[in-house]
């Protein structure tokens, strides 16, 4: 995990610029956990993306028993699922879920900032910190970031599965273009005194999307 945060950290070193005056407008990415079947034991939940593009929620399925991941992708306008959450949900046939209650993070999850990164903000036209950070399930280490130290801590919320398992949503600064924050999600399990955790989201904290440049005082 040392070479992902390494690689975090030289890519938040940059600054963040478009080419030829163009640029994608990026938006929110936001996850609603829908619950937890448990005939099948499956974890069900949506992803919106609220950049400017085609892009519509997607349903994500996470197998526990299987650990595979379905991705049903248009599965309905996110400005309707917006608008009328409920409804979207009863008329797809999943109110039988079990809604996960929401808990205190357990003792096995840690979170810890990592050293802040200077770079000059484009978009801010001034010099900016940004803060990395690490949240440790286990012995397993995920990295995130904060775009802007001014924009305070990320959110962490702990939604109980089951006695052994649960889920970890993480609320951060992703888009160090506009500022827009991000959802993350995190799956773990302690059952039978064997540790198991896997990030649900797998390119939330992807960079690649942005072109970047140095920055050199």
């Amino acid at each position: 995990m040392k070479s992902e945060t390494k690689i975090l950290t030289i890519l938040l070193l940059l600054i963040l610029s478009c080419l030829n005056g163009f640029c994608t407008v990026l938006g929110s990415i936001k996850i609603d956990v829908l619950g937890f079947d448990r005939q099948s034991n499956s974890i069900f939940f949506t992803r919106t993306d609220w950049s400017e593009c085609d892009c519509q929620t997607e349903l994500y399925i996470y197998r526990i028993d299987a650990d595979t991941i379905e991705i049903v992708k248009d599965w309905c306008s996110r400005n309707k699922y917006a608008t009328h959450r409920d409804e979207i949900v009863k008329s797809k046939g999943l109110t039988y879920l079990t809604k996960p209650d929401t808990l205190a993070l357990p003792k096995f999850v840690k979170f810890n900032w990592e050293p802040e990164v200077k770079y000059y903000n484009k978009t801010m036209q001034k010099e900016t910190i940004a803060r990395p950070f690490k949240l440790s399930v286990f012995k397993t280490h995920y990295s995130y970031y904060q775009c802007w130290k001014s924009s305070g801590n990320p959110e962490f919320i702990n939604m109980k599965v089951d006695a052994d398992s649960g889920l970890i949503l993480v609320k951060f600064q992703g888009d160090c273009f506009e500022g827009n924050w991000r959802d993350s999600l995190v799956y773990y399990s302690n059952r039978n005194g064997k540790n198991f955790t896997k990030k649900l989201t797998a390119n939330d904290v992807d960079l690649n999307e942005i072109e970047y440049k140095n920055y050199k005082e």
